[in-house]
């Protein structure tokens, strides 16, 4: 079996010469074995192997068994060990999660933190193990990527034991001489793989195929280049799309097949989600229907996203809390509005006249009010009189192609309901001077 662990190390390309390891170690028959492997190999690749174990505090008396056998499997190789403790069904009430999500979370953040920035993470997955999973994802609905099952590699994380099935990894075990841990756990049907691995599998083997471990294996390594070569499409196609970061051109995608369209949609998530596991088919879906719906629609997505139609486009966003903003201005004074990147001044004299960096807008002094001018954010029913008539704010936000994302950040210059000014937009025809203005008062605006 050896041999075939060594074959798979190579073929993936798991190890290189100096790595610094980190080994996920339940104390299960899977994580000794895979313990005893990467030890037995440590002076060719000259490894530096850390053992990390996570007591989840589950299982009493039996989880403190667990730890203290990891730690003396630790001293028994030589192996520097880590261990954590945390209760993780309190944790997981807290956080919204399941215990075997909780679980899978706070394990790896532990891998990662002990194996730093360069270390690789060697975690026992099994034949066995990736057969169960992609049965549990089939049931729960999938794509290709899903039923690609468990990667043999992928970041820092290696899987050693991929193509081992349980059966041979206690064989190893029993040959060697290595003792194990049971977790008693394993046999409650309460968790949805115990029930997979415990029933429906046996009546697999018993009725239909009796290696289906081996025949999924085969599917999840078909699934897995196909899936590979789709997305390296998908990225072309996506790079085409891109009008700029976060945002598709929606001519260009609808030239795609709808197989490529789902998958470019899946990568706009990419910049706010490094995992998609919260992503479904149907807010995939939910998002391509914008193709066919006009400007302004937005898709509301779970992890505070949101996809919305701006005019030609699919633009993907943060969901952000609309933030009102006033400030009141008064004649003379100059204001530097940092948190809206806005300098300003209305003066009875153009002083800002030699200021390359100072646009200056006439105003007729006759018709401002001088003491209820405000900057803020645009409020309903906002409107602006032009030389034809007069536009509502929202109305010129959709003329001037503006996202709708930003529509709420520009600043507005009003004297009441009346709107002066717009930034980098209008002013108003009422307000600014004219050949019959008598007295001018003067706008002065920089970036700040």
């Amino acid at each position: 079996m050896l041999n075939k662990v060594i074959a798979t190390i190579k073929k993936y390309n798991m190890l290189s010469f100096g790595d610094s390891i980190v080994i996920g170690v339940s104390g299960g028959a899977d994580s000794v074995c895979l313990t005893d492997i990467l030890n037995s190999i440590k002076d060719q690749y000259n490894l530096n192997i850390t053992l990390v174990h996570i007591n989840h505090n589950i299982r009493g008396e039996e989880a403190k068994r667990d730890e203290n056998y990891v730690i003396n499997l630790a001293k028994h190789y030589g192996n520097n060990i880590k261990v954590f403790s945390y209760e993780v069904e309190k944790l997981a009430k807290e956080n919204g999660l399941t215990v075997e999500e909780m679980g899978r979370k706070l394990r790896y953040d532990a891998f990662y933190a002990v194996a730093g920035s360069t270390g690789k993470i060697a975690v026992a997955h099994n034949l066995n193990d990736n057969c169960e999973t992609m049965l549990m994802r089939f049931f729960r609905g999938t794509g290709i990527k899903g039923l690609g099952g468990i990667s043999a590699s992928r970041d820092r994380i290696i899987r050693p034991l991929i193509n081992i099935s349980r059966t041979e990894i206690e064989e190893y075990c029993q040959n060697k001489g290595l003792k194990f841990c049971t977790d008693s756990t394993n046999a409650i049907e309460e968790y949805t793989r115990n029930k997979i691995r415990l029933n429906i599998i046996p009546e697999i083997q018993k009725n239909f195929n009796e290696n289906i471990a081996v025949t999924m294996a085969r599917t999840a390594e078909l699934m897995a280049d196909e899936d590979s070569y789709m997305n390296k499409e998908a990225i072309k196609a996506y790079k085409a799309c891109e009008i700029e970061p976060k945002r598709i051109d929606i001519d260009i995608l609808k030239k795609y097949d709808k197989v490529i369209q789902r998958r470019v949609i899946r990568l706009g998530f990419v910049d706010y989600s490094a995992d998609l596991h919260d992503i479904s088919y149907d807010h995939v879906e939910n998002v391509l229907s914008l193709i066919n719906k006009e400007s302004g629609k937005t898709i509301e997505l779970p992890n505070g996203l949101r996809a919305i139609r701006e005019h030609n486009s699919i633009y993907f966003c943060k969901t952000i809390d609309k933030k009102d903003f006033s400030y009141n201005i008064e004649i003379e004074k100059a204001y530097t509005l940092k948190d809206i990147g806005l300098g300003i001044c209305i003066s009875n004299n153009n002083l800002y006249e030699n200021n390359k960096n100072v646009c200056t807008i006439p105003l007729d002094y006759d018709k401002i009010n001088k003491i209820n001018l405000f900057v803020r954010s645009r409020q309903t029913g906002d409107k602006i009189t032009l030389y034809n008539g007069s536009k509502s704010i929202k109305k010129l936000f959709i003329d001037e192609k503006i996202p709708l994302s930003k529509r709420d950040t520009i600043p507005l210059l009003v004297q009441g309901n009346d709107v002066i000014w717009v930034k980098d937009m209008k002013t108003s025809a009422y307000f600014k001077a004219n050949q019959e203005s008598t007295n001018i008062i003067y706008l002065n605006l920089w970036e700040v």
